[in-house]
């Protein structure tokens, strides 16, 4: 089945986006974590304040590092199911679902804007949305292949 795979070359390349920000953002939660290592050390008259501190960048360090596992389990299997349409239902749920994570940030930028704050905060989401938009479609179309192929 891997010659009928026509979203193969959007599933891959946007398999391999996922993957490179999954890394880049891994290592962003990885500094928050040791950013709230060193709050939570921090000796003083205010340690209380550093204590609270270094607790809310810890949460946000854990936060981003499970939203970039998720990141990472979405590219590397859009880019394993690559040219195996016939396990790229997978592929189309973690798009939707993905899709449905893009739309909330979407969302959230413009409430941002709206709220007196740059436009240019939309520029993020809307790229992310671009992306999560054709590793569906190159999900669909592998999903697809499969059914029509079945039929004749």
């Amino acid at each position: 089945m891997e010659n009928n795979a026509p979203g193969r070359l959007k599933l891959k390349v946007t398999g391999i986006l996922y993957i490179i920000q999954a890394a880049i953002t891994i290592l962003l939660g990885l500094l928050a974590l040791a950013g709230g290592t060193m709050f939570l050390s921090v000796d003083g008259v205010d340690s209380s304040v550093g204590s609270v501190l270094g607790i809310i960048a810890g949460i946000v360090g854990i936060v981003i590092i499970v939203s970039a596992a998720y990141s990472l389990i979405v590219g590397i299997l859009g880019v394993k199911n690559s040219n195996k349409p016939e396990k790229c239902g997978v592929n189309f749920v973690l798009g939707i679902i993905t899709i449905v994570f893009c739309g909330f940030s979407l969302l959230s930028g413009i409430l941002a804007v709206a709220g007196g704050g740059e436009v240019t905060s939309l520029i993020s989401p809307v790229i992310a949305l671009i992306i999560a938009i054709f590793y569906t479609v190159g999900a669909k179309q592998n999903k697809d292949a499969v059914r029509y192929s079945n039929d004749y």
